[in-house]
């Protein structure tokens, strides 16, 4: 009875534990997600967030942190960089050929407040709907593979 009791528990106790993304957007595919130990995030965190996107049926997001706050994040020609780190380019438009919205700010990134960005040129990411409340991190992510 104990030998099926383990497998069991960690079925149930694995599913919560684990995401597996099928996008390339992130450059891993398999996360351990756990409980922030606080909410003093650090550039290169993965986050697993809630963000409600426009016609979008999915409110959650994993992206990885790229300016966090008192950072200085600049926008120029399109090009985003955190305390001269450069973080990418925003595309004008998708590959529908539709017009993107572009996030631009340029400034200290304000208290409570995370940019959050893919490695990917394609990544939705705060470069596109901007910055994301601290509160809405849900999970922090760590790659696996």
């Amino acid at each position: 009875m104990a030998a099926l009791v383990v497998p069991l528990t960690l079925g149930l106790w694995l599913p919560g534990h684990i995401s597996v993304t099928l996008t390339p957007s992130l450059g891993y595919r398999i996360f351990f997600l756990g409980q922030p130990e606080s909410r003093r995030f650090k550039v290169g965190d993965y986050l697993l967030f809630r963000k409600r996107l426009p016609g979008a049926t999915i409110d959650q997001l994993l992206k990885r942190v790229g300016c966090v706050p008192g950072q200085r994040l600049t926008v120029e020609g399109g090009e985003y960089a955190c305390d001269q780190t450069p973080l990418g380019r925003a595309l004008r438009q998708d590959s529908k050929g539709k017009p993107l919205p572009q996030f631009v700010f340029n400034g200290r990134v304000p208290e409570g407040k995370l940019f959050m960005i893919g490695p990917h040129p394609r990544s939705y990411d705060s470069r596109y709907f901007g910055f994301i409340d601290a509160d809405t991190v849900l999970k922090q992510a760590y790659p696996i593979w």
